[in-house]
């Protein structure tokens, strides 16, 4: 675990590891009740935007009174926790025709990646993706 102190606050993370696929950043603020505090958090992120999420955590630590913390997650990470609970309560609720065409834009979505995007790693993950929902067969 990684500290970075800033002027008047500091900044928490753990170097990404090789399995890694998201990160987000996450803080505690103040609420409406007086000695409570709620956790907040940004977003969940593609890893690829470690650095960024680390520099901002770092050039708004000063405004913050408890320390921000960058957390890089990978697939057990997600899929162990409740993070991932609300929307797979979302996905139950869909229609076949919602979940149809959600599964439309997902293959339209990895297929552009394939065809489109420069980092090879990447275009793997897609493919085993389209693999996984049986849109690319291996014989």
């Amino acid at each position: 675990m990684t500290t970075i102190t800033t002027q008047r606050n500091r900044v928490v993370t753990d170097q990404p590891e090789p399995d890694d696929v998201m990160v987000y950043i996450g803080w505690t603020g103040p609420t409406d009740e007086p000695g409570v505090r709620r956790t907040l958090s940004t977003r969940y992120m593609p890893i690829a935007s470690y650095q960024e999420c680390l520099d901002w955590a770092v050039g708004i630590a000063d405004q913050m009174t408890h320390p921000l913390y960058v957390v890089p997650l990978n697939h057990n990470d997600i899929l162990r926790t409740d993070r991932w609970t609300p929307f797979a309560g979302l996905l139950a609720t869909l229609t076949d025709q919602e979940r149809g065409a959600l599964r439309r834009d997902v293959v339209n979505s990895m297929c552009e990646i394939m065809r489109d995007c420069d980092d090879w790693h990447v275009r793997a993950d897609a493919h085993d993706i389209l693999t996984q929902l049986k849109v690319i067969h291996h014989d």
